[in-house]
């Protein structure tokens, strides 16, 4: 079987720019983790927003792009791509301020000697260009995320019962657990609050943007269908005050559900995407994971389809990390 990267995180900025501890694991090749207050283990992240000040600081023989995301609650992740991530710089180089993007990458911590400031950065490995329908369906997961963060670390120490009811996964324990040690005093309520914020922008379509950035777009609807205002207040009003209970993204903005679909429908899903997206030398295993990101298929079931369809011969690696169609 093919190595596998670490899966890529989706984190709302507030959250990645507070993760400032980092963790290295006791096992060869570990990556160096950013673990945030409320639990995230982050080694790679899948962000979205709209791309902004994006410059190249280099030459065009030797280039450094820097750029700016703005996430849907107007907050800032920063991405930087020079000549030891040739791909991320090319990726850079074919993008302009203002596209709405999603984008996989390392995340990167760095104190100065002269500062006791912490910059958290992101290199990309994949950014693909997307409508904002997309950003904002990647928002609505990005915030379960967040919510299930939230009731964690609320009742880690004070329920178990209610902790072990959450079904968290080895990963997220593990990231709960560190952010315990790291980070002794947390304000939940801030996180609360970055949650709130984030999902009424989505429901009244509205943006945060500063007015010195180039943001020109606006943040789409994350649904077509109305909004129940009641509903959404009595979620949001359950997700910051009552954490215990399982609250979804989906109760707070009525989306139209889809049905679940069977594994074979997300092989289906996952093969169709590499036909699409393949421009002959196969499509690149993080390019393939923002794609069926919206579809609800994860890093690990990724994986986990990769594998099958290998077996089944329906699909095959070029080169590595490159899968195309048999």
């Amino acid at each position: 079987m093919a190595q596998r990267r670490e899966p890529g995180v989706l984190v709302l900025a507030k959250e990645l720019n507070g993760a400032i501890e980092k963790h290295v694991e006791d096992r060869e090749y570990s990556p160096t983790y950013l673990i945030s207050e409320i639990g995230g283990k982050l080694s790679r992240v899948l962000i979205g927003g709209v791309l902004d000040q994006l410059e190249n600081r280099g030459s065009e023989s030797d280039p450094f792009y820097t750029a700016r995301v703005i996430d849907p609650n107007g907050d800032f992740y920063y991405l930087q791509a020079g000549q030891y991530n040739p791909e991320g710089a090319a990726a850079l180089s074919k993008l302009e301020n203002g596209v709405p993007i999603l984008c996989v990458g390392k995340v990167r911590a760095r104190t100065p000697e002269d500062s006791e400031r912490t910059y958290v950065s992101v290199q990309p490995e994949g950014v693909r260009a997307v409508s904002m329908d997309e950003v904002n369906h990647w928002a609505i997961k990005a915030c379960e995320e967040l919510i299930k963060r939230i009731n964690a670390t609320k009742v880690i120490d004070a329920d178990d019962d209610e902790y072990n009811k959450m079904n968290l996964t080895i990963r997220e324990k593990d990231g709960m657990q560190l952010a315990k040690g790291f980070y002794p005093n947390v304000a939940v309520e801030n996180y609360s609050a970055v949650l709130y914020d984030c999902l009424t922008k989505l429901a009244n379509n509205e943006t945060n943007a500063d007015e010195g950035s180039n943001f020109t777009g606006e943040f789409e609807p994350a649904s077509s269908s109305p909004v129940n205002e009641k509903d959404k207040e009595e979620v949001i009003e359950k997700a910051i005050e009552t954490p215990s209970e399982e609250v979804t993204v989906e109760e707070t903005i009525k989306e139209e559900e889809s049905p679940k679909v069977e594994s074979s429908g997300n092989e289906d899903k996952v093969l169709e995407k590499i036909k699409k997206l393949d421009e002959g030398d196969g499509i690149y295993y993080d390019d393939l994971g923002i794609a069926v990101s919206l579809e609800g298929i994860d890093g690990p079931m990724l994986d986990e389809i990769l594998d099958s369809l290998t077996d089944q011969g329906l699909i095959f690696q070029p080169r590595f990390n490159h899968y195309k169609e048999a």
